[in-house]
């Protein structure tokens, strides 16, 4: 009984502290708080301040790979430890990149913290649910959830901060930060070994750790179930991607008051974190592909009601698509362990996570095509509500090759 009790409370002290590591992932979100700082003090242009964050998500799939390939074959803590010290090392030397050529910002704040998040990002993921493989969706949902966060609670203390002493010692007092952050999650997290799940749970599904075909990651890229997967993602994400850097000029220029533009964006800022739980934990009980379907529906309908609806209608559409892109980042790490299996799902959702990178780049080429061969935002999100609808039409074919699997 006491064994139980002490596997009971360890795997809720990996959620806590695992949780606690991940919310600093979130850091890239709040570039744009930075960006002018960081162009005044070196007289970047625009566009080469804003690759600082487009090489983080790059690198951040890489990342991925590589910490879940070191999670799956060794041990979760030589993950957080190596991209933890990577990690931390980047955001402490970005304080002396801050130089008239960005090419130094580039390798710290873009690719080493890109490639440092990613190593801890996915095994925090992979580690956390082998402790409820039940329920996956609960624990990845957690655990995404605090990485939503970050925004909501850092970026008033980052703009104060700025504010008052300056990028430079922003990047410190932060780059310390992150590494109190991985240092605890690294004491905590291990994997479970044989018979602690068992032990650690009241009943339920929790028992079956390791059911079904595990698919490593050469077997998995085989399949066509991967890349309908992937490309469920990558379209699903492209309608927030090409909203999220405009939500608020989109707003204002529609005639609605700046005040109620900035208060939208940080309800939906709330909705998404709240999204990346609830959707997640609810796809537990009733199926994860269904849940997935509700959300991409609402993007197609929020990308058309920016189109057609009163102007009034688009501070709704906004929230709704922070929340759609909080469901699609929640559902995604359960619903790959459960397609490709839990023993080896560190390394794989990280192959997975390419569409995470290529509609970051997609988004932003979409929008400056359309915009600069002269048509207005109406086309944009015309592609937006397409790209959502295709990602529905991927996430069918899925859903029929699973079913057709079961058959066999």
């Amino acid at each position: 009984m006491k064994k139980e009790k002490m596997n009971g409370s360890m795997k809720y002290l990996i959620l806590v502290f695992g949780a606690f590591a991940i919310f600093f992932t979130g850091y890239p979100h709040i570039w744009s708080i930075y960006q002018p700082y960081a162009i005044k003090l070196t007289g970047w242009t625009q566009g080469q301040a804003s690759m600082c964050f487009y090489l983080s998500f790059v690198t951040f799939v890489l990342g991925n790979i590589v910490g879940g390939r070191i999670q799956d074959k060794y041990n979760p803590k030589i993950a957080i430890v190596t991209g933890g010290a990577i990690f931390t090392a980047s955001i402490l030397l970005s304080a002396l990149a801050l130089r008239p050529s960005p090419v130094m910002m580039y390798l710290t704040y873009g690719i080493l913290q890109g490639f440092g998040q990613g190593m801890i990002y996915t095994t925090i993921i992979s580690t956390a649910q082998k402790w409820f493989p039940g329920r996956t969706g609960f624990s990845s949902g957690v655990i995404v959830t605090a990485n939503g966060l970050f925004g909501f609670f850092m970026a008033p203390f980052s703009r104060a901060l700025l504010a008052g002493k300056g990028i430079q010692v922003t990047f410190l007092v932060v780059g310390t930060m992150i590494g109190i952050s991985w240092i605890l999650a690294s004491i905590f997290i291990r994997n479970p070994r044989t018979g602690e799940v068992a032990a650690a749970v009241s009943g339920g599904r929790e028992g079956a750790v390791y059911e079904g075909k595990q698919y490593t990651s050469k077997e998995m890229i085989k399949t066509r179930k991967f890349y309908f997967l992937l490309a469920t993602m990558l379209f699903g994400l492209i309608p927030y991607l090409i909203l999220s850097p405009l939500s608020q000029t989109v707003q204002m220029d529609r005639g609605i008051a700046s005040s109620v533009a900035v208060t939208a964006v940080m309800i939906g800022s709330v909705c998404n974190a709240a999204t990346r739980l609830a959707l997640p934990t609810a796809a537990d009980k009733v199926g994860r592909i269904i849940c997935l379907k509700v959300v991409l529906v609402a993007a197609v309908i929020a990308m058309l009601l920016l189109i057609v609806a009163p102007s009034a209608v688009t501070t709704v559409c906004v929230v709704l698509m922070y929340a759609c892109y909080g469901g699609i980042m929640g559902s995604f790490p359960s619903l790959s362990s459960s397609i490709f299996g839990m023993k080896h799902s560190g390394e794989n959702y990280g192959y997975v996570m390419f569409g995470i990178a290529i509609a970051t780049l997609s988004a932003p080429a979409i929008t400056n095509t359309v915009l600069g061969s002269g048509y207005d935002m109406n086309v944009v999100f015309g592609i937006g509500a397409i790209s959502a609808a295709v990602s529905f039409l991927f996430l069918i074919l899925l859903e029929r090759e699973l079913k057709l699997e079961r058959k066999k």
